[in-house]
């Protein structure tokens, strides 16, 4: 009988984590969005929802060499939307039928993520040199950002909010600074150079 309970307590506690880890990411689906504006690691069992972002029409179609085969068709309109489950580990390439020369990303499937790997390998940063900002996008939503000089010497500090943000680094001088970005209690950490 205990063996029983045992084999029951497990079963459950191995569904309900990974019932609870499944979780929808939306990506926005435009010319010109490709890369890694379009490319996500998630883990099995995730679901990604593609919205048009302009009102061309468009299609989310997966590569040949896909692990998945999906495909959305053309849909036209602003707005519209595509979403589709991932259950199989591996690498899925997909383009836009209509125009897959500006259009196109890769959806990595893991198995068995933990948010902290979900936030590190889904953050994409860069310096707009001609704003002075960081430009950031994330698949978790951002909760606070820490800015430090190539010494460690904390420069600025601020909340974020969101999925996206910008980090102003007008005034700071020409070098190299270490950006610290939190998801809650997750972490990540990036370098930028500013000319």
């Amino acid at each position: 009988m205990k063996n029983v309970i045992q084999v029951i307590v497990i079963a459950v506690l191995g569904f309900s984590s990974s019932a609870i880890a499944q979780q929808t990411y939306a990506l926005d689906w435009a010319i010109g969005i490709n890369g890694s504006a379009a490319s996500l690691t998630i883990e099995a069992g995730d679901t990604v929802e593609w919205t048009w972002a302009d009102a061309l029409s468009h299609s989310v179609t997966s590569d040949g060499d896909a692990q998945e085969s999906f495909d959305s068709g053309i849909i036209g309109g602003l707005g519209s939307t595509f979403s589709y489950t991932f259950n199989q580990v591996g690498t899925n390439g997909y383009h836009c039928t209509p125009h897959p020369s500006s259009m196109f990303g890769v959806i990595t499937v893991e198995q068995g993520l933990s948010i902290e790997d979900k936030f590190q390998k889904n953050v994409t940063t860069y310096m707009d040199q001609t704003t002075g900002k960081i430009m950031i996008q994330s698949l978790l939503t951002l909760t606070s950002f820490e800015v430090f000089n190539i010494l460690g010497v904390q420069q600025h500090s601020g909340a974020l909010v969101g999925t996206s943000g910008a980090i102003e680094m007008n005034g700071y001088a020409s070098g190299v600074y270490i950006v610290v970005l939190h998801h809650n209690e997750q972490s990540v950490v990036i370098k930028v150079a500013k000319r």
